[in-house]
């Protein structure tokens, strides 16, 4: 009868670790694999997806979403996903601008026209081991005729006394074909 109930008071415990995992990572699950959108404040209106699938960052440990537009064209939105003990995110070297203990960006777009856009990091999401970013362009305007490529870069910004500075080299760079 001794054995029964440490199986059950086992079986209970596994059960609430496995609840709590659930719950603490829903949202970042949702964002992660494409059941919500990577916007901070929901959309009115379903945006449009501008890529087809997630896609890893070449030799980092760093995600990135889908790419998505607003239906009138405009503003570009996605998000980046990384553990938290990801080497690259907890750099020491400098005074990193830091929200809710993360690295902010800057993040910088040229398109196949070599248009260049700035964004920004804007919120995160922490789960249990990752931590998810939200990156949204506002000046961005999507033209499908073309579009075909966005070059992504990603500069962590440092405090420098009371100003705000874009470090001089990327830390991350990606090229990513549109639809």
């Amino acid at each position: 009868m001794k054995k029964v109930r440490l199986s059950i008071v086992g079986l209970i415990a596994v059960l609430l670790v496995a609840i709590f995992f659930y719950l603490d990572n829903r949202e970042l699950n949702a964002l992660i694999n494409d059941r919500s959108y990577p916007m901070v404040e929901d959309p009115t209106q379903h945006p449009q997806p501008l890529t087809d699938k997630p896609r890893q960052i070449h030799d980092m440990d760093v995600h990135l979403t889908k790419l998505y537009s607003r239906n009138d064209a405009k503003g570009l939105y996605f998000g980046m996903w990384y553990n938290k003990r990801n080497p690259i995110m907890n750099n020491e070297e400098k005074d990193w601008r830091r929200e809710m203990g993360e690295v902010e960006f800057l993040v910088k777009a040229v398109d196949s026209n070599g248009t260049t856009y700035n964004g920004k990091t804007n919120g995160s999401v922490q789960g249990t081991f990752t931590t998810f970013r939200y990156i949204q362009f506002d000046d961005f305007k999507y033209d499908d005729l073309d579009l075909e490529e966005l070059h992504l870069s990603f500069y962590p910004i440092f405090n420098e006394g009371k100003k705000a500075l874009p470090n001089e080299q990327p830390w991350m760079e990606d090229t990513i074909q549109v639809e």
